[in-house]
């Protein structure tokens, strides 16, 4: 059994390719259609959840007040943004709003398979210092 990801993507198909490319390199996937959605669903799921992917711009609640919630919760929760319109400010500002200790990756949209694949491996590891970022992908610790 891989690890459990929670999925919070407004745009259905967007949702159901990741929750595909995710669900192929061997984590479980839970779907959330929104931010406030996805923050119901992280706090059921509790210390089952391994990593959050989150996009930024989501009704009823933004990516960034997603992360801000659950980091309120599990400050070191790995989370992967995945978005078109990373905030004024990148990755710095992007930082700051979400708190916690944990690591926090920024991939750009449209993200390749292999970029988020890689972003999550990254994100989830342990101990391992930070190699440098594939085009796309920005890192915030």
């Amino acid at each position: 059994m891989g690890m459990r990801v929670l999925v919070a993507e407004d745009e259905a198909l967007i949702a159901l390719s990741l929750s595909d490319l995710l669900e192929a390199e061997g984590y479980e996937v839970d779907l959330a259609a929104d931010g406030a959605a996805a923050l119901d669903a992280a706090r059921g799921l509790g210390d089952a959840l391994g990593a959050l992917v989150t996009d930024l711009n989501m009704p009823r609640m933004g990516g960034e007040d997603l992360i801000h919630a659950v980091r309120a919760d599990r400050p070191g929760l790995p989370v992967v943004v995945v978005t078109g319109s990373a905030p004024p400010g990148g990755q710095e500002a992007l930082r700051r709003c979400a708190g916690g200790d944990g690591p926090l990756l920024l991939v750009h949209k449209p993200a390749d398979c292999a970029e988020l694949a890689e972003a999550l491996r990254r994100a989830t590891s342990e101990g391992t210092a930070a190699p440098a970022t594939a085009p796309g992908m920005v890192v915030a610790r």
